[in-house]
């Protein structure tokens, strides 16, 4: 599969908690110097707050709360109970991964970035899913960056993994509660699942579902959207000036949707999406 070095790597990157009442991605006080960090340094440069911003804090990071459909009672006594205990996932072994390049799926959970938790909580009758487009140049550097500020990763390796061809697009969805997509399958989910461009007006479904599970096989913690940039006869899915590229998965009882803006996911190289 094509940049599967760099997604195996990527998938192994996964920690999240749920709190109940909550709904609170971490916010990083990050004093900038004429500008993001994605844009004024390379990513060599990165300190641990600059990766958490970059990665839960940016363009191309977006957090959705949607109903809890799903759920016996979205305003019963279950629903008063959800998310009390703490949900920690641990990074889940994909085989094919390179060794040691173990982290945080999203940075900072481990505490490498900022010291803070990535922190996606439930209020009463709803939950809150993080989706973030892991294809792009700037999440795969900050990714090989944590790795590397972990002890996960030499340095002198981090140009193998981000010379690997990325030509598709990859969405990542990640919530304290699971269970919709659990209940799916990956075929449904690409049946159901798509992305559009809102100036192009073309829509793909995903050509890959990956259903990321932990290490003991049992519980989802993530699935792993990839898309093609272009339709079989070759319209691109984003326009020469596209405003936004609208990711949806409609399932049964769940309605995910977000919108990332291309005009904003860009890095010191331009474009990045």
């Amino acid at each position: 599969m094509k940049g599967q070095m760099f997604s195996n790597l990527g998938r192994r990157m996964i920690v999240m908690t749920g709190l109940a009442g909550v709904i609170a991605l971490t916010a990083v006080a990050v004093a900038r110097a004429g500008g993001p960090p994605w844009k004024t340094k390379p990513f060599e440069q990165w300190t641990q707050k600059e990766l958490s911003e970059i990665l839960h804090n940016s363009p191309w990071a977006k957090v959705e709360s949607v109903p809890a459909d799903w759920k016996p009672s979205r305003f019963g006594a279950a629903n008063a109970q959800e998310g009390s205990a703490p949900m920690a996932g641990a990074a889940p072994s994909m085989g094919g991964a390179p060794a040691g390049a173990a982290g945080t799926y999203g940075g900072g959970a481990r505490g490498s970035a900022g010291g803070d938790q990535e922190q996606i909580g439930s209020l009463q009758g709803r939950v809150t899913y993080y989706i973030r487009w892991n294809s792009s140049r700037t999440v795969r550097e900050a990714l090989v960056r944590d790795a590397i500020l972990s002890g996960k990763m030499k340095e002198s390796d981090a140009e193998k993994y981000l010379s690997a061809p990325i030509t598709d697009y990859e969405v990542l969805v990640v919530g304290p509660d699971m269970t919709p997509f659990q209940n799916s399958t990956p075929d449904e989910l690409k049946a159901k699942s798509f992305l559009r461009g809102e100036q192009s007006k073309v829509e793909v479904n995903p050509t890959n579902v990956n259903m990321v599970r932990s290490s003991e096989g049992s519980r989802l913690t993530a699935v792993v959207f990839t898309f093609s940039r272009k339709t079989a006869d070759g319209k691109d899915v984003a326009a020469a000036q596209e405003k936004g590229l609208r990711f949806e998965c409609k399932l049964k009882d769940l309605d995910l949707r977000s919108t990332f803006d291309p005009r904003k996911m860009a890095d010191q190289k331009g474009p990045d999406f």
